[in-house]
């Protein structure tokens, strides 16, 4: 079962009240939220509980060790959340999806696991989950989630969506003169002037490409081959793009919009009607170097105050008690969720765009 349409097996077995949302149709997050409401009261399992015997196991172990990419300010200020509150230092590795791939399992294969929790989206969480990475836990902080973004044996949680969009430098466009749409990054001005990472090395780029067909229908592709004809200033991963942006080197950029609020500079994102938009999840290590600080982690991690953190941050997130920044310019009906392609079209297409964007 996966994401949007992900082929069965993908990602494990979902909960039953989640199933209806996993085809290849368009997910709606309206309609999302709407069975979301409802299924809040609908009988699950119990969560775990966080006793004081696991605070204090925990606090005995010292630490916990974080992959994932998040900003390293945002690291920072919810280190310093945890630690105030617990005592326990939060050490953090930062890298690119395929980074983050290769370190796990190549830490997996010399049977030296060094990381506790980690993040990624779904296409990363599949891979890792299919190599029996992941622990199971069911955060108590977490029962209000969506449960069509909970593992059926709670190998991991969805705690935001990310929405893919163009940004562009506003000391250098203004909102009439930055592209309105993907196809408008074919004309001729812009060749050569935007930038992206590259979706013949970089995955959730990739995804992102590969679900470019529930906006632009089958002439997806056409446009894809279109921008790589435009020789955009391609980079290995999303964060890579921004420092070319704000230094005005590059105008405009395929990413996230949630940069805007996450990174320093002259960052804006262009309005659209329907926003690609891939889950994020976490998920703790099954060999653990520090088991307990792990699941304390996890649980204040998804919890509140470390959530709003994050929504203030500009993360989509899927707390209840906590409002994004896009509010006022995103409806929740706006954001089509992508679907998690099957192995083996990643790796097919991967190696076609390889080609194309050379």
């Amino acid at each position: 079962m996966k994401l949007g349409g992900v082929a069965p097996g993908a990602m494990g077995k979902l909960n039953s009240n989640g199933g209806a949302y996993m085809t290849g149709l368009t997910f709606s997050f309206k309609l999302f939220l709407l069975i979301f409401m409802i299924a809040v009261g609908v009988p699950r399992l119990s969560a775990a509980q966080i006793t004081p015997d696991l605070i204090e196991a925990a606090k005995k172990e010292g630490e916990v060790v974080f992959y994932g990419a998040i900003t390293v300010s945002s690291s920072k200020r919810i280190g310093d959340l945890f630690e105030k509150k617990y005592g326990i230092k939060l050490r953090h590795w930062r890298g690119d999806a395929t980074e983050l791939i290769n370190r796990t399992l190549a830490e997996a294969r010399a049977g030296k696991p060094a990381f506790d929790v980690t993040l990624g989206n779904e296409v990363v969480m599949t891979a890792l989950n299919e190599k029996n990475i992941f622990a199971g836990f069911d955060p108590p902080s977490a029962k209000s989630f969506p449960k069509q973004f909970r593992h059926s044996e709670h190998k991991m949680t969805g705690w935001r969506v990310l929405p893919y969009g163009i940004n562009y430098n506003h000391q250098l466009l203004n909102a009439d003169e930055a592209p309105k749409s993907w196809e408008d990054l074919l004309a001729p001005k812009w060749k050569g002037r935007f930038g992206m990472a590259n979706p013949g090395i970089h995955v959730t780029t990739l995804q992102f490409v590969l679900n470019l067909d529930k906006l632009l229908g089958p002439k997806w592709l056409n446009v894809v081959e279109g921008w790589a004809k435009q020789e955009p200033r391609l980079a290995r991963s999303l964060a890579a793009t921004i420092q070319p942006l704000t230094a005005g080197e590059t105008p405009v950029i395929i990413g996230y919009i949630k940069d805007k609020f996450q990174y320093q500079g002259p960052i804006e994102y262009v309005r659209m009607d329907k926003y690609l938009s891939s889950v994020s999840f976490v998920a703790i290590n099954r060999q653990a170097p520090h088991p307990n600080a792990a699941r304390l982690f996890t649980d204040f991690f998804l919890g509140p105050e470390a959530q709003k953190l994050f929504g203030d941050l500009g993360e989509y997130v899927f707390h209840p008690e906590v409002e994004h920044r896009f509010k006022k310019d995103v409806r929740d009906d706006q954001i089509v969720v992508m679907r998690l392609p099957s192995n083996e079209e990643l790796k097919s297409w991967s190696t076609k765009f390889r080609e194309m964007f050379q």
